[in-house]
Formats: structure tokens, sequence, C-alpha cells
């Protein structure tokens, strides 16, 4: 990596329980939550606050259903969980499951076994048909997408630069897409791109938020050449794997 590092860490779950006030059910609900999810081993901060915050800063907020139709008008873009009684320790294990269910959406847009080393040199075709295969094969997309991903290069090539090329759909073909997911080949020896250099095929399938933070990382440790080529060089599938599934705090 660069000198100096990044700072790269992953970060907690960010979740605020909303009540009227934010100092009575909102501040049990946040303790009762608290309990649950230290027993689930899930990481996340959870705050209380009152509906007439309009500045929450959240990845989900849980309110009483009185209360929901309002959070999701003014924060669309928020998941809002409604709960009927904040005293019914039932009502917390649906936040649970859905907070597992985003670990796991989160883990399998990349999986290593996803990540190929020392992959053979081929043609800028052949790369996307293989990773188009791949994203097929890992339950991503349906086959009509692979040739939305032909499509795409032939019309405005997907090279990124620094070696890197980014294959994907374009997007009339995303109705093919099941799944966020994200698949690398790396080429010891380049391979010729449209007359550039390719030492890096990630294909992808995104809809959703799901893929963004390992884009966002791809964007970052592929912007400085010296880690690309100590990526190159080192075929680790574990390191490529840290890198790119790190999250911001």
């Amino acid at each position: 990596m660069a000198e100096g590092g990044r700072g790269r860490m992953k970060k907690k779950y960010r979740l605020v329980f909303v009540c009227d006030a934010g100092m009575g059910s909102s501040a049990l609900g946040a303790s009762m939550l608290r309990r649950k999810l230290i027993e689930y081993k899930i990481d996340a901060e959870v705050k209380n606050a009152s509906i007439d915050n309009e500045g929450i800063v959240a990845d989900i907020i849980v309110s009483h259903e009185n209360f929901a139709h309002i959070l999701k008008k003014r924060y669309p873009k928020t998941l809002i969980i409604s709960l009927s009684d904040f005293m019914n320790r039932e009502n917390y294990n649906k936040v649970v499951e859905i907070m597992q269910n985003m670990q796991q959406n989160k883990l399998n847009v990349l999986r290593k076994e996803n990540i190929l080393v020392n992959c053979p040199v081929e043609t800028s075709d052949e790369a996307i048909l293989s990773v188009g295969k791949m994203l097929v094969d890992g339950g991503y997309v349906t086959p009509e997408y692979i040739q939305g991903m032909m499509e795409r290069d032939h019309s405005l090539s997907v090279f990124m630069g620094n070696t890197l090329a980014i294959p994907h759909g374009e997007y009339e073909y995303k109705k093919f897409i099941k799944h966020s997911g994200i698949v690398i080949k790396v080429y010891p020896q380049a391979i010729d791109w449209h007359g550039e250099k390719v030492h890096l095929v990630l294909g992808l399938a995104g809809i959703g938020e799901d893929h963004i933070n390992i884009l966002s990382n791809c964007a970052t440790v592929f912007s400085e050449m010296s880690d690309v080529e100590r990526v190159i060089q080192n075929q680790d599938v574990e390191e490529i794997f840290n890198l790119l599934t790190a999250e911001e705090e």
C-alpha cells in the first residue's frame, strides 16, 4: 500500500431508535436492542432520538409504527423498521434478522472463490465472457446479462486506467441482475484491451448500494500504480479480498 495507508477500517452499523420525545420508549428500545445485538455478536452503534430531530444519520432507523410514514418520507434512502410494541422482546428478533441479512448480502457481493489469480492471457472478449460466466455461476445474473457486458465494452470501452477494466452490462440489461455481485481475474501478463494493457478485470453486476463500498475501495486501492503492481505481483486472494471489502469509518 502507499506510504501512510488510507485508514480503511470496518465500521459499525448505525441504528437510531426514534420516539416522540427521544427520552422514554426510544431509550428503552435502544437499550433492549443493544443487548440483543451483543447476544448475536452483531457490531452496531445504537442511539435514540426524538421524532423532531430532522438530522438523523443512520443505516437503520427503528420507530413505533405510528411514526414510520413520517420517517420514510423524511429519510427515503434509509431503512426504516417499524415496531408495534417496544416492550415485546420478540419484536427485536425482526431487527436482528434484517441486520444478519444485510451482513450476509455485503459478504456475498464479493466472495473469495470469485477472485482468480495467475490467469492466462486471453482476449478482452474472452475475459468478458469469462467474468460474465463467473457472475452467472455465482447466482448474480442470468446468462442474458453477458451480452449486455459485451455490448457495453464494444460501444464504450470499460478500460478504467491503471491496467484495470470493469466489464458491466448496459442499462437495459439491468433486469437480468438477480443480486449485486463482483468477480475478479488477475493476469500476471497483461492482456490487450483495445490497445491498452490490462492486468485486473473486475466483472460487475450492481443493483441498489450493496456493491458501492467495494467499488469505492477499488477507486482507492487502484488509484496508485504502486498498489496495483503489488496486487499483480503478489497474486494473493486473501489480500485482494481484504483490500476490497474493508469499510471506511
